[in-house]
């Protein structure tokens, strides 16, 4: 006996269990694919943060006009210091690697007698390196301890190898080794009335060792006897005299 064809209704339930079990794969492998493309997307990097200035490049807006201007120096020039010698006397000597005192510098300058106006003469303004030092000093002093009073005027010193002096200025007996200098009389300050700037340089002056100090015989300044002695034609200025 043959065997029967098999029948058209096991065909069609035999494809349908089939199409039921293609979906059933597809999730045996986790979640579904749409789920795992949205995983395995790259995730866009943080944005960094834009870079702050260093503080000293942080410059606010100045007009130039407002900016402050550079503090001036008030400095004394460069002195070319020798070992220095007075020779003889005040009144009949020589002076022996003379040291030129600066037109002017701190707390001073200098004046020609003849003249009365500044600035000395290149040819009377040296001394030994004691007297040179001195008078810087005294500058020096005075600009500290008075700033609102003008500078100091400082006269004759010496001529370059001392003796005598020429010229339209009289009256210089002495000043002929490198000892002596003259020394302008300043002013009482109105706002300092019960302060005689005057007798502040005397002191000061003694106190550094001065050997003589001739002041006018109309002018109310002392000092010690011997030292501090009146004399006549010196009321406007101080005559100074230190050892060599």
């Amino acid at each position: 006996m043959g065997r029967s064809a098999p029948r058209p209704w096991l065909w069609v339930t035999l494809l349908a269990l089939v199409a039921a079990m293609i979906p059933l794969a597809a999730m045996e492998g986790g979640e579904p694919a749409v789920a795992q493309a949205a995983i395995a997307s790259p995730v866009p990097p943080a944005l960094e943060p834009a870079p702050v200035p260093d503080v000293a490049e942080i410059v606010p807006d100045q007009p130039a006009s407002e900016k402050p201007p550079a503090p001036k120096k008030t400095t004394t020039p460069a002195v070319v210091w020798r070992d220095s010698r007075a020779v003889g006397t005040p009144n009949a000597g020589s002076l022996v690697n003379g040291v030129r005192l600066p037109a002017s510098g701190v707390g001073y300058y200098t004046y020609n007698p003849a003249t009365q106006q500044p600035p000395g003469g290149p040819d009377r303004t040296w001394g030994t390196a004691r007297l040179v030092r001195e008078v810087i000093d005294l500058g020096r002093w005075w600009a500290r301890t008075y700033p609102k009073q003008p500078p100091l005027g400082i006269g004759d010193l010496s001529r370059p190898s001392g003796g005598a002096f020429h010229g339209p200025v009289v009256g210089h007996q002495s000043h002929q080794n490198g000892l002596d200098v003259d020394i302008r009389l300043v002013r009482r300050d109105g706002a300092r009335a019960q302060v005689d700037p005057s007798q502040a340089v005397v002191d000061r002056l003694v106190s550094r060792g001065a050997s003589l100090v001739l002041i006018g015989p109309n002018l109310d300044l002392r000092g010690p006897s011997g030292v501090v002695m009146p004399w006549p034609a010196h009321d406007d200025h101080l005559h100074v005299r230190f050892p060599g």
